[in-house]
């Protein structure tokens, strides 16, 4: 006859949900802990070391420079009679010409930096038409030639008709653009480092310095 001890089925019973929620409780641990040579991934933000400062513009125009030239300019007026001229008369004027000249504001400026510089990248300037002329200042002369010359005033008038074009041509030339450059560059340069402290205070970047490129493909 073997002896029961009744004892311990109830110990058994008693003890087995401790066992289930220890032996969990392990297992848990064992899965959330990483392993000893686990490769952890994480992405890693880069910074581009090519700092970019990004302006607001007012918009419309800007001029940035006026150009002031004595211009010469000559009118030949004759009279034809029987298919020969029978009279002439040549008018000259001089005077002094403001060729401005002004850049379009995009909505944003974008400044990158190189360096210890930022260089800015606009339109090349071009000219608003017509140029400036003050008649007050003007210089007339007039010559006449042959038997029947037509009068002053004609002349004249047929001069100054014929003045405006001729100086919106000149002011396209290139040689007028290359000497407005150094003025315009200036303008844009100092109007972009205005923008640049109004826009972000007094930090560090306000203080270097800025260089204008005009886009050489948009010169006429």
């Amino acid at each position: 006859m073997v002896a029961e001890h009744p004892s311990k089925p109830g110990l058994l019973r008693s003890s087995a949900p401790w066992l289930i929620a220890a032996a969990l409780a392990v297992g848990l641990f064992l899965y959330l802990r990483p392993a000893p040579f686990a490769i952890v991934e994480k992405q890693v933000s880069t910074l581009d070391p090519a700092q970019v400062i990004v302006l607001r513009t007012p918009g419309g125009t800007l001029e940035v420079s006026t150009l002031v030239k004595n211009e010469e300019f000559g009118w030949r007026s004759t009279y034809t009679c029987a298919w020969i001229d029978c009279g002439q008369r040549v008018g000259k004027v001089r005077l002094p010409v403001h060729y401005t000249y002004r850049i379009p504001l995009a909505e944003t400026w974008t400044l990158r930096l190189q360096g210890d510089t930022y260089v800015l990248s606009v339109p090349a300037p071009e000219p608003r038409l017509p140029p400036g002329i003050d008649l007050s200042k003007a210089e007339f002369s007039s010559e006449r030639g042959g038997l029947i010359a037509p009068s002053v005033a004609a002349n004249r008038d047929m001069m100054l008709k014929n003045l405006g074009p001729e100086l919106a041509q000149r002011a396209q030339r290139a040689e007028y653009l290359q000497q407005q450059m150094p003025s315009a560059e200036a303008t844009v340069r100092e109007f972009a480092q205005k923008w640049m402290r109004e826009q972000m205070g007094e930090k560090g970047e306000t203080k270097k310095a800025v260089r204008v490129e005009f886009r050489v493909g948009e010169i006429n």
